[in-house]
């Protein structure tokens, strides 16, 4: 068993505090906003405090943790601080999530061991399996994305209608991009029948237009 500190209650640290305690894990999350731990409380031994305290992260005991995760990305100042300060009071192992790739940056500076953005690693992970398909993403807030893809060979001849591709697949058509045009028809009619060569702009959760695009 390895014990966890996270620090900050995004949706990335809830979601690590919860997946580290179903492995078996000792987790403590902590975060400066009541209602955020209010979310994780019957879970996670989770509490309030505000870590750019110094006297908070004593109470902590920052060393006895095997790893620290500061899942703090929306205030980069003040993720920095957290960082610097875990980092000279003697934290093992500090795993940082990140708003994009300067932040990354910054942080593996000022002494995080792993950093993680989960948005640009989710839009690269989805280039990587899908790079026949898939011809642009913009990841957007929380785990939405709006990405520009190929037609599937199983959608060829088909139409949104027949399709059901909210119902189906999660996601949203906003757009149709007709072979050798750059317009892009975002008055596409549910009837429309789609031709191998049309690209589609949609948008929804990054891991269900994977999931259209098996």
């Amino acid at each position: 068993m390895h014990s966890f500190l996270i620090i900050g209650l995004s949706q990335f640290g809830r979601e690590a505090a919860r997946k580290l305690v179903r492995l078996g894990e000792e987790v403590l999350a902590i975060d400066i906003d009541m209602s955020k731990v209010d979310l994780i409380a019957d879970e996670v031994d989770a509490r309030q405090g505000d870590c750019l305290q110094e006297k908070v992260l004593e109470e902590l005991s920052v060393p006895d943790f095997d790893h620290v995760i500061v899942a703090i990305s929306e205030d980069i100042q003040t993720s920095a601080l957290v960082t610097t300060l875990v980092k000279e009071m003697g934290a093992k192992h500090i795993i940082c999530q990140s708003y994009d790739q300067k932040h990354s940056r910054l942080l593996s500076r000022i002494g995080a061991d792993y950093v993680v953005c989960p948005e640009v690693d989710m839009g690269d992970r989805i280039a990587r399996k899908f790079s026949a398909d898939l011809l642009d993403f913009i990841p957007l807030s929380g785990d939405q994305s709006i990405a520009e893809v190929n037609i599937p060979a199983s959608w060829v001849g088909k139409s949104l209608r027949e399709l059901s591709v909210r119902a189906n697949f999660g996601i949203n058509v906003i757009g149709l991009r007709h072979p050798g045009t750059e317009y892009l028809d975002t008055n596409l009619s549910p009837d429309y029948r789609f031709s191998e060569h049309d690209t589609l702009m949609v948008i929804g959760k990054s891991e269900h237009i994977a999931r259209a695009l098996r």
